[in-house]
């Protein structure tokens, strides 16, 4: 069987980038085109991104770049990390004739277009058939915030075991996460410090008046404690990804989701303490054995895609790390820590890491796909 024709939407950037990782040597996709903006378009991909390609196959690291009016219809799959506000009429242009996966938002929340993760809410992809109502041949699946990732997967084995009332999230998220552009902005930062150089920043108490600050000013050496529209996506997504298909819609999961997002200067991974208030009883080692009956259950139905790791959940006897543990697994784990009793009746308590350039980005659509093209809802042209 022949490998299916894949193009990569916005491939300079950094969910794009890691798309181009995911697929490169991919045993059932190829890369046949990549796409971006007219100002990188004529270029080889080395030459026109900013980020490291050095572990890009030589043949694609030379592959020109095409823009995004020259998209074609002959394709198997489109995988698209462009920004929302592009992404919303350029995906569905593509969805008209050609299956598009997505690491932006543009569609998330409309009700015929499921959030997926593989081993979470597989089912859910039965609502991609409702969107040839709209006309398409094809259709568009996007992934969920990366911050929504390590919390849902945490979350779905306590939701489907012992019920939920209530969770309490705090994320300590990673500048990757931010882009290729808040990257670059914390690398100069970096280099400034180490430099001996003071940042240029203004004082926050200077004056009656606290003036506005850029939240994405001053990374190195700080934490950002709001990012924009970042809690309002986490309570929305988690609440769709666990909830139950029924016909043509999702009915979202019934409980309370409160959280805070800040950034942190740390490369990769997004760490997060987690607070549930469960409906029945589940102690440390309750919740221990749910997570390996899950990681059991996941290695059967999803074990044999190419991009599934061998455990889904990995629990550690410690806080999970991002220097150490943002990789286990190829990135694609959700790794859980310190697990711990509430103070009160029903809570337990824990920390999870996820992999945000990996698990909550490119690599993990690509699983999407590799389990769509597994059920022969995704097929060659």
């Amino acid at each position: 069987m022949g490998k299916l024709m894949v193009g990569i939407l916005g491939a300079t950037g950094a969910a794009g980038l890691e798309f181009v990782r995911a697929l490169d040597w991919h045993p059932w996709f190829q890369i046949a085109g990549l796409y971006a903006s007219e100002k990188s378009a004529g270029k080889s991909l080395e030459e026109a991104c900013s980020l490291d390609t050095a572990n890009v196959s030589g043949d694609v690291r030379a592959m020109i770049l095409h823009p995004l009016a020259e998209i074609t219809a002959d394709l198997d799959l489109i995988c698209s990390a462009l920004p929302s506000d592009v992404a919303k009429a350029i995906e569905a242009q593509c969805a008209q004739h050609t299956p598009v996966i997505s690491t932006a938002s543009a569609f998330r929340y409309e009700p015929d277009v499921p959030i997926l993760i593989t081993e979470i809410n597989p089912e859910h992809y039965h609502l991609l058939e409702t969107q040839q109502i709209r006309g398409w041949d094809g259709w568009i699946a996007p992934g969920p915030n990366c911050t929504t990732v390590g919390l849902v997967m945490s979350l779905a084995p306590i939701y489907r075991e012992v019920g939920i009332k209530r969770v309490v999230m705090s994320s300590y998220q990673a500048v990757s996460g931010g882009g290729s552009s808040l990257l670059q902005l914390w690398s100069d930062q970096r280099r400034e410090l180490v430099s001996g150089d003071r940042l240029n920043l203004p004082n926050p108490l200077a004056g009656l008046d606290v003036p506005v600050i850029n939240p994405d000013r001053a990374l190195e050496g700080n934490v950002i404690g709001c990012i924009e529209g970042e809690e309002r996506k986490v309570k929305r997504e988690t609440m769709k990804i666990l909830g139950e298909l029924n016909g043509n819609r999702v009915y979202n999961a019934n409980f309370l989701v409160d959280c805070y997002c800040v950034r942190v200067p740390v490369l990769q991974g997004h760490f997060e303490t987690v607070f549930v208030e469960t409906k029945d009883s589940c102690s440390p080692d309750d919740l221990i054995k749910i997570y390996a009956a899950f990681n059991e259950q996941a290695t059967r139905r999803f074990g044999s895609l190419p991009s599934s790791p061998k455990e889904t959940i990995v629990v550690l006897d410690r806080a999970p790390q991002p220097f150490y543990d943002v990789n286990l697994h190829g990135g694609m784990a959700a790794v859980v820590g310190r697990i711990k009793r509430g103070e009160s009746q029903n809570w337990i308590k824990y920390q999870v890491l996820s992999n945000n350039t990996q698990r909550g980005a490119a690599k993990g659509m690509v699983q999407v796909a590799e389990y769509l093209h597994k059920t022969g809802f995704l097929k060659a042209k």
